[in-house]
């Protein structure tokens, strides 16, 4: 999740959250008119037209998604709306859940770590209880829909998920609770950078590291890697992800939304990984080209 100051008063309401119909649907790409649409807008929205013109045509859309991106851009709540991906309210609305590039990347995101989270728990039932961590977790849905998924109880897998910021807690463990896996999560507010005094005593097989590295500069990465790895047991992995913009819809989220990410490929991460002592073992990315898709492991023998 994105580094935040400011909170919204309530984190929870009385309605269910929202929970994925299932993992299998198909992941988003781009029409041939929404692909031609982008080409011709993105110029104006990048350059031509005035910010401050831009920014209130949005502010005057009845959108949840664009006002919790004006209040928080990146935060977690406006992950949460993008996943639901309700039935837009107006076109702005329409534009911004349904035809932006990174709105449909970032559910392709969301399925796609999902599996392999999945994938990379069920491989590991058989030597014990399995320990995730999720870092800059927010309020963990990747990690708890992959548990719930599964129907694992607390003695077969326990997530600690920890975030510089707690402001997620509360929706986290209104999730858990629906989902009938609290037993098996834990939330600390912390710096993963400082794991080993934050968490002394676990040692994870799995570490979930998505929307977080791309708010972070090439020295706190580093940082943030090497102490994953220390308290990570030989064996292990951890997902993350690049950024790229292919669709070139940067400048925009950077005009309106004073919203910036530090772009890596496949390649700039696996170097990255590689310079603390992990091994690559897969890559994927997702079909609208924005997230390359990483899985590492801690290496048996250094």
């Amino acid at each position: 999740m994105a580094p935040t100051t400011a909170a919204p008063e309530s984190d929870t309401d009385s309605a269910a959250i929202w929970l994925p119909q299932d993992l299998q649907q198909p992941l988003e790409t781009m029409t041939r008119g929404q692909r031609i649409g982008n080409w011709l807008i993105n110029p104006y929205k990048n350059y031509l037209i005035p910010a401050s013109w831009l920014k209130r045509l949005l502010q005057s859309s009845q959108s949840e998604l664009l006002e919790e991106t004006f209040r928080r851009p990146g935060g977690w709540r406006a992950m949460e709306i993008l996943y639901r991906k309700d039935a837009p309210v107006d076109l702005l609305d329409r534009q911004a859940i349904l035809d932006n590039p990174i709105s449909r990347a970032s559910r392709n995101r969301l399925q796609t770590v999902t599996q392999i989270l999945i994938d990379l728990i069920q491989a590991r039932q058989s030597d014990g209880p399995v320990v995730l961590m999720g870092v800059g977790a927010g309020p963990g849905r990747h990690v708890q829909t992959a548990i719930s998924r599964l129907q694992l109880s607390a003695d077969e897998v326990h997530a600690h998920l920890i975030d510089l910021d707690d402001d997620a807690f509360e929706y986290g463990q209104q999730l858990a609770e629906q989902l009938g896996i609290s037993d098996c999560i834990s939330f600390l507010q912390g710096d993963a950078r400082e794991i080993q005094t934050v968490l002394p005593d676990v040692k994870p097989n799995i570490v979930k590291l998505i929307g977080l590295i791309e708010y972070l500069n090439d020295q706190q990465l580093h940082e943030l890697l090497a102490a994953l790895h220390t308290i990570m047991v030989r064996g292990g992995n951890l997902v993350t992800h690049g950024i790229l913009d292919p669709w070139h819809g940067a400048p925009s989220l950077k005009r309106i939304f004073n919203l910036q990410h530090i772009r890596r490929s496949g390649d700039d991460v696996r170097r990255m990984l590689e310079t603390v002592g992990f091994r690559v073992i897969d890559q994927v990315t997702e079909p609208m080209g924005i997230y390359p898709i990483v899985t590492a492991v801690k290496p048996m023998v250094e």
